[in-house]
């Protein structure tokens, strides 16, 4: 059985609640990413800030000196790095995330995007070539 774990990718990218708003955005540009787990010293999770949070305020010059911790979410759903990634495929699906944080003791992991869990449910699924 394939777990979150199995699927996950380590050495996230993330971001201090502390951090600005135009920072967080500068951040998803340079590294063409779509989400900022927001994390505290230990690694603790506590949120995350996604483009389409920071694409809704963006164009409000006033709140890049916000911090991020004003406007990250704090509501996440995550997942045990032992779970199955039928569990992933079943939140993305059903609640249409992009990215699950893999959390342990309330430390990040890793996260999944849908990417990662396509990849690992299509190549579960390929047919063995046994010629």
């Amino acid at each position: 059985m394939l777990t979150a774990r199995d699927i996950m990718t380590e050495n996230v990218v993330t971001i201090d609640k502390n951090a600005s708003i135009q920072e967080a955005i500068e951040l998803l540009i340079s590294k063409r990413i779509s989400g900022l787990p927001v994390t505290s010293e230990g690694g603790k999770l506590i949120g995350i800030v996604t483009e389409f949070a920071l694409l809704a305020i963006a164009y409000d010059h006033s709140v890049r000196q916000d911090t991020v911790g004003e406007h990250m979410t704090t509501e996440l759903l995550t997942v045990s790095p032992d779970d199955p990634v039928s569990k992933v495929a079943d939140l993305c699906v059903a609640l249409r995330v992009r990215r699950v944080p893999v959390v342990e003791n309330g430390r990040l992991l890793g996260l999944i995007s849908r990417c990662d869990v396509l990849k690992a449910l299509y190549e579960a699924k390929a047919p063995v070539c046994t010629a």
